[in-house]
């Protein structure tokens, strides 16, 4: 009987932490909904309702906490144009700029301290280094990338 109660509890412990681990999901997700939606809404100059932000992450640049996020805009129906841009947010949702026309796999880029890391070569440029704030001007896959400031972080 000792050894069935035993069998019990830990039944019971891990289904109240896979509860948990649920809930916390939910919520985590619900956060990045709420984010999307704030983000979206509040730059309509720049975003439409039907724009998807995939969140890459979070970085800190000048002891501020900074979303990152990848959106691709397609328009011209005939033509089938898009833009892609690698977007920086505060946590609330404001949007503080831009790099518009890297391409890459999201699945490919890694966040490393204040660095960001894109799948292409060296030489060609791979980072992004944002220790001394937000370059104004980046090397990336063989292009000069200009930043589009459009919030003060």
């Amino acid at each position: 009987m000792k050894y069935v109660s035993i069998i019990v509890l830990l039944f019971l412990s891990s289904a109240v932490f896979s509860q948990g681990a649920l809930i916390n999901l939910l919520f985590a997700d619900e956060d990045i909904n709420i984010f999307q939606h704030n983000a979206i809404n509040n730059n309509s100059d720049y975003f439409n309702i039907n724009d998807n932000l995939i969140i890459l992450g979070n970085i800190k640049i000048n002891e501020i906490d900074v979303v990152l996020a990848n959106n691709v805009s397609y328009w011209g129906a005939s033509t089938q144009k898009a833009t892609w841009r690698f977007l920086l947010f505060l946590n609330d949702g404001t949007f503080l700029g831009m790099y518009t026309g890297i391409i890459f796999d999201i699945n490919e880029i890694r966040i490393e301290g204040q660095k960001i890391y894109f799948p292409f070569e060296h030489e060609i440029g791979n980072v992004i280094d944002f220790s001394k704030g937000i370059p104004n001007k980046i090397w990336i896959d063989g292009y000069n990338i200009f930043y589009e400031k459009i919030n003060d972080l």
